[in-house]
């Protein structure tokens, strides 16, 4: 890599940081390769490293700055320019799109296993529902008094069993859609 390519790649790598920071690396590195006095075609990664590693250990520096920056000042500009710069730092690692990737697929494993139980429960529900009213309608096709006294007990216990069901879940449902909505900033009618 020559000199002309390596610059390129460097302010390709830095173009995220703030202005004055990537104009700052960018000079140092020009001028450090002139004083190395290397011909136009000479592989400077000999002598200096990749382009990549340089932008690495500015990315640390940068942030390292702002960070020291930010606590002498504690203003919001420092700490968005903290944030800002760690999380390039993270995302210029080679691992972390993979772990971000697998990170989000897990939450949203944990999302679908959620509405899969939800919808389970309240499946549950109408058929303890239906069980329940079955129950109660054969009951008069049973042979006897007692036959029929079971089958009703037992058909009021399902369809209580499945209408406490059903309010479980409404309202399990209702508290965690509230409580999203609430975190998020959105506020219903009812609450203003």
């Amino acid at each position: 890599m020559n000199k002309s390519e390596f610059i390129k790649e460097l302010e390709k790598r830095l173009k995220y940081i703030p202005k004055e920071d990537r104009t700052d690396a960018v000079e140092y590195y020009t001028e450090l390769i002139a004083d190395m006095e290397l011909g136009d075609d000479d592989d400077v990664t000999e002598r200096i490293g990749s382009a990549k590693d340089a932008a690495k250990k500015i990315l640390d520096d940068c942030t390292q700055k702002h960070i020291d920056e930010y606590e002498e000042n504690k203003t919001v500009k420092g700490h968005a320019t903290v944030v800002w710069l760690s999380i390039l730092g993270v995302l210029s690692l080679p691992l972390s799109l993979p772990l971000t990737i697998v990170v989000f697929a897990l939450a949203f494993s944990l999302i679908v296993v959620l509405i899969s139980l939800i919808i389970a429960f309240m499946a549950t529900a109408v058929a303890l529902v239906a069980g329940g009213v079955g129950c109660l309608v054969f009951m008069w096709m049973a042979p006897g008094f007692a036959q029929k006294m079971v089958m009703a007990g037992m058909g009021l216990c399902t369809l209580a069993t499945g209408v406490l069901m059903g309010f479980g879940v409404f309202y399990l449902v209702r508290a965690l859609i509230g409580k999203i909505f609430r975190r998020n900033g959105i506020r219903s009618k009812e609450n203003e």
